[in-house]
């Protein structure tokens, strides 16, 4: 009995077929990849959340601040000016919490594109050859904690008793939406400094004050979002006004 062949038609229409499946699926499986990596970072922003949380526990209730990094090189004294914010993400927020956490893979997130987002990997700083640099982090410890409640003081750091409401405050977060958009959080931590502000539907994953984290959601980018803001600094309840420590909340984050 003969055996009939595939006619080149019926070939072509085979692989027609296989593309488009190809198509159809390859979103899905790199979105439910991109959704496994986005559960480690939050597993990664729980574990410093709840180090942040051991090392206030340790120090009098109060959390650490950039200008208690030990400077040995002659670099210029701590200033609340963003340098601050550009020590922590290089290796400092790593450095308080070592204690605490030995594993310093958690501090980079697996989507992670390794920009040099506020010059965290740059070897030209003044304390670029301090011990407790070279260790980029994917999180940012937020400007706002990293002093004495809401002045210039990055030589003390925030006590926990001056949080009203722990739960609604963010205390890092990724310095990109590093697992949807792949788009900084704001334009000016972003290599072309570019402001851009952000749309609603950003997402993130953050740690907040009280020790929990999770993937939050912007949802209203109220006017406090302009070029001179971004998530280090925003402190604004929903009628747009602004809000302290005692008894301020973030954004309605969903």
């Amino acid at each position: 009995m003969k055996s009939r062949a595939f006619t080149l038609i019926e070939l072509l229409v085979v692989i027609a077929i296989i593309a488009i499946l190809a198509a159809i699926l390859f979103p899905v499986f790199a979105q439910a990849r991109e959704k496994a990596r986005q559960t480690s970072c939050t597993s990664n922003m729980k574990q410093i959340a709840l180090s942040l949380q051991m090392y206030a526990q340790d120090y009098d209730e109060r959390f650490f601040a950039s200008g208690q990094l030990p400077l040995t090189k002659g670099e210029p004294p701590p200033a609340g000016d963003g340098t601050n914010i550009v020590k922590m993400m290089g290796g400092g927020t790593s450095y308080f919490v070592q204690p605490y956490i030995k594993n310093t893979q958690i501090f980079t997130c697996p989507s992670d594109d390794k920009q040099n987002y506020w010059g965290r990997s740059t070897t030209g700083w003044a304390w670029s050859t301090e011990s407790w640099w070279g260790r980029p982090s994917s999180y940012m410890y937020r400007h706002v904690f990293d002093m004495d409640g809401l002045n210039q003081n990055t030589t003390s750091g925030t006590p926990m008793a001056s949080l009203g409401h722990p739960a609604s405050m963010i205390q890092m977060f990724e310095c990109s939406a590093f697992h949807v958009e792949k788009l900084p959080l704001y334009g000016g931590v972003h290599p072309t400094a570019t402001p851009v502000i952000p749309p609603r539907t950003r997402q993130v994953v953050c740690a907040f004050a009280d020790g929990h984290a999770k993937v939050f959601r912007l949802n209203d980018p109220e006017n406090a979002w302009d070029v001179n803001h971004d998530m280090n600094w925003f402190l604004h309840d929903p009628t747009g006004n602004s809000a302290d420590f005692s008894t301020g909340v973030d954004y309605n984050g969903g």
